[in-house]
């Protein structure tokens, strides 16, 4: 009889802890969006979760008559924790900027305005944490500690980066 109740328990306890695990329904692992950082990118975005490790592409190509401007970024994720409606997870960030600038001077010789062209190119990198609110559209706020402009000046600032994805 003893025995009885000492496995009814067992097979309850067993069965109540296993109740409180949630399945994992959500297998949605890529994202697509807008996304906004320094050391990540600007523009169209799109990112892709392996299993805790992750990528993210993110581009925006803009050529006009007056001005070049492409914005590429590369960035390496890895999640911390992976809840229903938040996510927390670190950070990566690679973003190669290259630009032409047309630029109004005066020339006091000739008296004219002169337009002159500028090209820039810029490196910069960064890491820290991101945090990511929602199910299917995900606001994210990724925060952390960036080197800019590597190839000339290497300054270091703290980051923010900013994206709105939807998930399938």
């Amino acid at each position: 009889m003893k025995k009885g109740i000492v496995f009814s328990i067992f097979i309850f306890v067993a069965l109540y802890a296993s109740a409180q695990e949630q399945p994992a329904t959500d297998f949605r692992k890529n994202e697509f969006g807008i996304h906004a950082g320094a050391v990540t990118g600007l523009g169209l975005s799109y990112r892709h979760w392996f299993d805790k490790a992750g990528i993210q592409i993110t581009a925006l190509p803009v050529k006009t008559d007056y001005e070049t401007f492409i914005s590429a970024g590369l960035t390496g994720l890895y999640a911390f924790h992976t809840g229903r409606y938040v996510m927390v997870f670190g950070y990566l960030g690679n973003h190669i900027f290259i630009g032409e600038e047309s630029k109004d001077v005066y020339n006091p010789q000739t008296r004219n305005t002169e337009t002159v062209y500028e090209d820039r190119l810029y490196y910069n990198f960064g890491f820290g944490p991101g945090f990511a609110f929602g199910k299917i559209v995900r606001f994210n706020l990724m925060l952390g500690y960036g080197f800019y402009d590597i190839f000339e000046r290497f300054n270091m600032y703290p980051t923010g980066e900013i994206g709105l994805y939807f998930r399938f």
